[in-house]
């Protein structure tokens, strides 16, 4: 699923096609190879765990559409590969969106068995990356740019640039859970930290987070 940010009607009416991110299906191998650790992590998240979750049942304007998902099937929210459905032996999944004329905002907390299963996600990740990195034709060109960033044990910062709109996002691994972050916004292809900070302060946050629940950081 790339469902990609592709093209915003001059109305501003937002074309959501999809985020334009999300994790490779080939990590599903490299996660049922750790089965001697797939009852390590917990098996649910607790409510209000995201930074946003609270917002759902909030005020909102006619044009605003917000959404909580614990769908274990939703792909991780950098997906370049266009994948529409997470095989990546996950044992639990949140979700939040936004969406309002120009603006895509996301939230994801993914909690998989072990380490070697978040390392192997963020692993299909980089490799869907460099798979699907550029593409399309006219109105359905994009291309993505990364680049390593220090938060938790390993994370990236990436930059999605579409014909008429862009996205960043921050996607971070702290022991056996991975957290996203992503904003349409302006970026460009040198992604600077400036650009980030909002999306790198959430992912920090939510790094030192995840060790609260059980089995998800080494002690």
């Amino acid at each position: 699923m790339r469902r990609v940010l592709v093209s915003l009607a001059a109305t501003a009416a937002v074309s959501v096609i999809g985020t334009g991110q999300a994790v490779a299906a080939q990590a599903a191998p490299a996660a049922r190879a750790t089965g001697q650790a797939m009852a390590a992590g917990p098996a649910a998240l607790p409510k209000g765990f995201l930074l946003e979750e609270d917002k759902v049942n909030g005020p909102r304007r006619p044009w605003e559409h917000l959404k909580l998902t614990d769908s274990l099937k939703k792909p991780l929210e950098v997906n370049p590969c266009d994948r529409r459905t997470a095989r990546d032996g996950r044992s639990a999944s949140r979700t939040f969106t936004y969406v309002a004329e120009t603006v895509y905002r996301s939230e994801q907390v993914v909690l998989y068995p072990s380490e070697r299963a978040a390392r192997a996600a963020m692993q299909s990740v980089r490799a869907d990356l460099d798979k699907c990195g550029t593409g399309g034709r006219g109105p359905n060109r994009y291309s993505y740019k990364w680049k390593s960033t220090d938060i938790g044990d390993e994370a990236l910062r990436v930059g999605g640039f579409f014909f008429e709109n862009s996205s960043r996002s921050v996607i971070v691994r702290k022991g056996s859970a991975v957290a996203v972050y992503v904003r349409t916004g302006v970026v460009t292809k040198s992604l600077p930290v400036s650009q980030f900070r909002p999306l790198i302060k959430d992912a920090r946050t939510m790094a030192t987070k995840l060790c609260d629940l059980p089995g998800v950081c080494r002690r």
